[in-house]
Parts: C-alpha cells; structure tokens; sequence
C-alpha cells in the first residue's frame, strides 16, 4: 500500500473503534438474512469471531500495524478451522463486511476521498482472505496428518499404516451408507488413531515378542494419552462440533470390543462410537496383514479369519457384514501400498 491509502485504513480504523458494536450487529444481522448462519452454536462462533477482526482492524490498524493484525487474521483461520465452520460460508459471510460499515464511512469521510478509501480496505480484505485461507488450509490437510506421523515413526515397520487404514475407513464408512461429511471426517482423523503411542516407551512399544502383564497394561494407555492430547485442544478453543470431536472418539475407542471387554472404557454395542467401530475392524485387519515387531505379516484369507470369528464380539457384525461385501477392494488396496513400500516409491 502506500502512503495514501495507509493514512485512510488509519482513518478507517479509528471510525471502526468508535462504532465497534454498530458493526458488528450490523454485520450479524446481514449474515442472518443471507441465511449464511445454520444454528445458535454456530452463530455464536461467528459472531466471536467477527468481534475479534473488528476489534484487531481497530487495534492494529489506527498505528498502521499490518502484520499484527494479519497474524489476527490467522488466528481466526485456527478457529475456523479447529471449529470445523464452513470454509465458503465464512468466504460468503466475509463479503457482507462492506455493507456493515459503508453508511459509517459516508457519513465520516469526505466525498472526495471515499472511492479512494474503499479500494483500500478491498486491497486490505484481499489481503486477509489471502491469509486467512493459508492459515485454514495448512491445519485442516497438513497439520492432522503430521500430528498422527509423530506416533507411525515410532515404529517404521508399519509402513504406509496410517494411508492404508484412511482409506480402508473411508471404503467402509461408504458402504453402508455414511453421510459425505462423516467420511470426510474420518478421511481427516483417522490418522490420528495412535497419536498415543507417542507416550508408550520404546521397550513396550518396539518389543519383538509378548507382552507382560505389566507391559500390556502399560500400551492399553495410549488411546488416553491421544484422547488428551485432542481434548486440550478442544477445551482450549471451546469446540463443540466438528472432525476434531470425531478424532477424540476414535482415538479413545477404537480398542473397545462391541461385547464390551475392550479398553479404556469397556463400553459395548452402539455404546462405542460408529467412527470408533469402523475404525476397530480396519485397524485391526492391516494390522493382521502386516508385519509388527511381535509377528510377521499374515496372508488375507486368515484376516478374513480372524474377523468373521469375531463377528459380535470384537466387532460390529452390521460392519463386518459390509466389511465382507468390500473385503477385496481393501486387499487391493493393501497391495497397492505394499509395492509402493517395497520399492520406497511414494506417489500420493
């Protein structure tokens, strides 16, 4: 920008300080005639979050501080995003901005330069979604997935585990019949089912044979330690809705046993969280086919085995059922990773 139209987002920002609330229900109620806004909860995320541009565009601005109010851009990105609020419609809800303050700017700058001062602030607004978009898109697709890598690389063994067994959820969880953004979800979060084994020590962990007692019951903690993990977050920024909630039931769950003899919380039948219980049977399966540091990889028949016997004890038998009609697409894909993995090739 220069020095002109900085002087006018300077001015801007001192008329934004003084009418803060105008704005701001201004800008709600237009969001609410546009029908952008779905339910309260969301409303209330909404309006959190309009308050706060509001008040860093005052803040930040008036002293010309750019920077500092395009890391506030990106904080709000991390709330969007961990709230799992619509990217488009915060775009679309972002838009009606100008129609919240433009009679505030009529009635306060001179005619003369009111043409000028708004194509400031769209140059400034372009800015922010620029920022905004980066900030939203680097936690959504990059930030789940290195988080859950922290656990994989604990035990290199287990190669392409967690690409595997996303896919493997999302085959399933469209098979019979999952809503497109449970899916997506569960695309997302899946990954991050062992996130608690990076509290696991090494001698546990990485052991070649059985497990003691003590040693089992020492593993049988990680799906707290990720569980806890993901809550913080979710306390930290209120979220009540969202794939970050999805990641907190598989990550605690996916070791419960549709009878009810499985851990951490012995909870049984649809007790156990559907992402939870989709995510025990594929788990389970790449785990069977695969080679651990206890055991070598086993053919697929014997996985098929394995899970037909457990079929309302260990497993959903609804989901195995429809494990079963997709069984060989899952072993295709098991292949497929499994020559990528062979020759250290990754092309996804």
């Amino acid at each position: 920008m220069n020095s002109k139209e900085i002087g006018l987002i300077k001015k801007v920002a001192e008329i934004f300080e003084k009418n803060r609330d105008h704005i701001l229900e201004k800008w709600i109620e237009l969001v609410k005639i546009e029908n952008i806004i779905s339910n309260d909860v969301e409303l209330g995320y909404y309006k959190d979050g309009f308050k706060k541009l509001i008040e860093d565009f005052s803040f930040y601005l008036k002293d010309a501080d750019f920077e500092g109010y395009y890391r506030g851009n990106s904080e709000l990105a991390k709330e969007i995003a961990y709230n799992d609020i619509s990217y488009p419609k915060f775009v679309e809800a972002f838009h009606l901005f100008e129609d919240s303050y433009n009679d505030l700017l009529s009635r306060n700058i001179a005619h003369s330069e009111l043409l000028r001062c708004l194509g400031a602030i769209d140059k400034l607004h372009h800015t922010t979604i620029s920022r905004v978009s980066q900030a939203y898109f680097e936690i959504n697709d990059v930030t789940v997935f290195a988080l859950a890598k922290l656990a994989e690389l604990r035990d290199p063994e287990t190669g392409y585990h967690l690409e595997r067994t996303r896919e493997y959820s999302v085959m399933l969880a469209t098979e019979i019949g999952c809503a497109e953004d449970f899916v997506n979800n569960i695309y997302k979060v899946g990954p991050l089912h062992d996130i608690g084994k990076v509290g696991i020590p090494d001698r546990v962990l990485l052991k070649p044979g059985a497990l003691t007692d003590e040693e089992y019951a020492e593993m049988k903690k990680h799906p707290v330690i990720g569980a806890d993990v993901i809550l913080s977050i979710i306390a930290d920024h209120h979220i009540s809705r969202g794939y970050l909630l999805m990641a907190k039931d598989i990550i605690l769950h996916h070791h419960e046993k549709y009878d009810g003899t499985g851990y951490p919380c012995g909870l049984k039948g649809e007790e156990i969280p559907l992402a939870a219980r989709i995510f025990s049977i594929v788990d389970a399966y790449d785990a069977i086919v695969s080679k651990r540091p206890y055991k070598p990889a086993l053919p697929h028949e014997e996985a098929l085995k394995r899970i037909k016997k457990d079929s309302g004890t260990h497993f959903d038998p609804v989901l195995v059922e429809a494990f079963f009609r997709i069984h060989e697409k899952l072993h295709a894909t098991y292949e497929r990773y499994k020559e990528d993995f062979k020759f250290g090739v990754k092309v996804r």
